[in-house]
């Protein structure tokens, strides 16, 4: 892959183009990736509101009833559901990784195999989250490492 960057100082806005023999999964995750910098998430702490950008997203997770957004060192509410959360951030980073969390993939700094065929990942703010099963293959095929 080629990447080429133009620095141009009288634009007003940054375009990002692709240029692809055939629109295939790596250009479409790609470019849902790039989509990802648009997306601003409305949060809510200490009875404040916020706008919190995709990239500084490091999971989403339902607790009794409610769905919280962690960021590397803050904690907000969010009235989002997970379910429109993942159609949200459909194709992109964002993957659910057992009933309760979705993942933004980008903030694991490492894992490793647990019990039963789960997985533990470490995020770059130091926090654990465990990995279902049931989600282990998306999460190899997202990271490319599903190989036999």
């Amino acid at each position: 892959m080629k990447i080429t960057v133009e620095e141009i100082a009288n634009i007003t806005e940054t375009e990002v183009i692709v240029k692809c023999k055939e629109r295939c999964d790596n250009v479409n995750s790609i470019i849902a990736t790039l989509r990802l910098f648009d997306n601003n998430i409305t949060v809510k702490a200490d009875g404040k509101g916020f706008l919190i950008s995709a990239p500084d997203i490091f999971y989403f997770e339902n607790v009794e009833d409610k769905v919280f957004c962690y960021t590397e060192k803050e904690v907000y509410e969010t009235s989002y559901r997970l379910y429109e959360l993942e159609n949200i951030f459909g194709n992109s980073t964002f993957l659910r990784i057992n009933k309760t969390i979705i993942l933004n993939a980008n903030k694991i700094k490492s894992f490793k195999a647990a019990l039963n065929g789960r997985m533990e990942a470490k995020l770059f703010n130091g926090e654990m989250v465990e990995i279902s099963r049931n989600y282990v293959p998306a999460l190899k095929l997202m990271l490319g490492g599903n190989r036999k």
